[in-house]
């Protein structure tokens, strides 16, 4: 079973409205083993109420490279009785590519052999990340 190792959030301010922003950042790792690489951006204000989060996949050995590694863009948004994600497009993120690999197009994402992994992660996201949640949840 995969497990997260939940690094302390970080607060800002959206850059085009100056609402308070929150940022998660989470490491996952699979039988003990670096797995996968997890940010979310939660915006305040007058946004719609989304977590903007990349899972980035691959090796993430110390001697590995940002090449090692791809990145899927995803919206999370809650409903009445359940959460949805989405796969998106690069430009309709907040993050850029870097450190946790290149961002996949939509069409990539969804022809990815890791596409089930995104999804799988991303339901025990949605179990186990409280702030996260809570963000989602929130009246």
């Amino acid at each position: 079973m995969d497990s997260i190792e939940f690094a302390d959030p970080v607060t800002g301010s959206c850059q085009c409205c100056g609402s308070p922003t929150i940022q998660l950042a989470r490491f996952v790792h699979r039988n003990g083993e670096p797995f996968a690489v997890y940010r979310a951006l939660l915006a305040h204000g007058p946004h719609e109420r989304r977590a903007d989060l990349v899972i980035s996949l691959g090796d993430w050995a110390e001697t590995a490279s940002p090449s090692d590694r791809v990145t899927f863009a995803c919206h999370l948004t809650a409903a009445p009785d359940n959460f949805n994600v989405g796969l998106v497009e690069p430009h309709q993120t907040s993050w850029s590519s870097g450190e946790l690999g290149r961002i996949l197009s939509r069409d990539e994402a969804l022809q990815h052999p890791w596409k089930q992994e995104v999804f799988g992660l991303s339901d025990r996201i949605l179990a186990c990340d409280k702030p996260l949640i809570a963000y989602l949840t929130a009246p």
